[in-house]
């Protein structure tokens, strides 16, 4: 072979696996975290080490996600989602571009949402120990340790069973698979969804009792996810029928409320929307009286909430329009608060900003304070306070 030849085979071989590369980083790009809460990890494919898992992060072919005590939620593709419960250990199998994405579920609990525009789309594999789940159009839960594998369906048809020896679960239905000898699959309805009590249209305050009926169950999981996002919130299991709704910003959620069986798997959920309006209310403001002088660099602010579900901060500026702020106080459920730093001598205005939901924001009116410097007091002599007397002090807004 020529040197000429060479140099172009080789060439070509180079731009082949070039394009291989971007063609794997190219799928690998359309498959990230959503979102995640708590201490979830992720144990790159190419690494021996874990790292934490935070939203936007992209995943991997051989990636494996564990989510201890939080939870993950994964947008595989376009067309798939997959929301990881607490004690999941989830591994990223397959995510070439012209074949079905695989993922093996090592343990725990997965809920799967595969919907696609398209009326033949690629089915998605869920693999386990013992069994493995496919679908294309479907709603489903998959919870697997290393001796069985659940499938609950709630949503569609699912492909379900021992490799090869897959059936078809309809919607309503649960199925299991065990390493006991029997490769069949025990198939039991699902628990019906519970009645839930109408809620209210919207929400103007929180928390909000939400109550429901339904069959004798060991417990009951409620879910609760952000209509516009379809982001999930939160889930918590609840032994009685009722749970009280708290701690949402203004918007609109979707919340599912499903009985529990023996086993711990969740039957049909019932749903109900819900539009969360919390309206901040201006603070009354208790001390300093407005025009009040202070001898201390940290002065203490007192003001009274008249809102529900209120959160509040003190800001303290130079100027009557707050367009320099200068020190402020934590948001907190507080009504007395420290300003985040020392203030020099001078002439300061101060307010306090409520806020509610998340998005509503009220603030009072501005009072004045000036800040003399400390007083020290003069052991010798109780009662005697000695310092620098002061005669005038500048305006913040005109200092240098």
């Amino acid at each position: 072979m020529s040197d000429a030849l060479l140099r172009r085979t080789l060439t070509l071989l180079a731009l082949t696996a070039s394009l291989a590369t971007a063609a794997t980083y190219s799928a690998a790009e359309t498959t990230r975290v959503s979102y995640t809460t708590a201490s979830v990890q992720l144990l790159p494919s190419q690494s021996e080490r874990s790292v934490p898992l935070d939203g936007g992060t992209s995943l991997r072919a051989g990636d494996e996600i564990v989510s201890g005590a939080g939870t993950a939620t994964i947008q595989l593709n376009e067309d798939v989602e997959l929301r990881l419960f607490p004690r999941t250990r989830l591994q990223i199998v397959e995510l070439a571009t012209e074949s079905s994405p695989r993922v093996r579920l090592i343990e725990g609990k997965v809920h799967a949402r595969a919907h696609s525009g398209d009326w033949n789309p690629l089915p998605v594999y869920i693999e386990t120990a013992t069994a493995v789940a496919l679908t294309q159009h479907s709603t489903f839960t998959v919870q697997a340790s290393a001796e069985s594998t659940l499938v609950r369906v709630t949503e569609g048809m699912v492909d379900f069973g021992a490799p090869g020896k897959a059936q078809r679960i309809p919607a309503g239905y649960r199925a299991s698979v065990g390493t006991d000898g029997h490769t069949g699959v025990t198939i039991r309805q699902l628990p019906d969804a519970p009645d839930i009590t109408p809620l209210p249209e919207v929400v103007s305050t929180l928390p909000l009792e939400v109550t429901w009926q339904g069959e004798d169950a060991s417990g009951y999981r409620l879910d609760i996810f952000e209509t516009a996002s379809g982001e999930w919130i939160g889930s918590r299991e609840v032994s009685g029928n009722r749970f009280d709704v708290g701690l949402l910003d203004n918007g609109g959620y979707q919340i599912q409320i499903a009985a529990l069986d023996a086993s711990g798997l969740a039957g049909m959920p019932a749903t109900v929307p819900m539009e969360v309006r919390l309206q901040a209310q201006v603070a009354t403001l208790s001390y300093p009286a407005p025009g009040a002088s202070a001898h201390d660099d940290m002065p203490e602010f007192r003001w009274q909430l008249n809102g529900e579900n209120e959160i509040a901060r003190v800001e303290v500026a130079s100027d009557r329009n707050f367009r320099n702020v200068i020190a402020t106080s934590e948001w907190a459920p507080e009504t007395q608060a420290l300003p985040s730093r020392p203030l020099e001598p001078g002439l300061y205005y101060w307010r306090v900003v409520t806020e509610a939901g998340g998005k509503s924001v009220a603030a009072t009116e501005a009072r004045a304070l000036t800040v003399y410097p400390n007083r020290i007091a003069n052991p010798g002599n109780s009662g005697d306070v000695s310092g620098e007397q002061v005669t005038s002090l500048p305006d913040r807004d005109n200092r240098g």
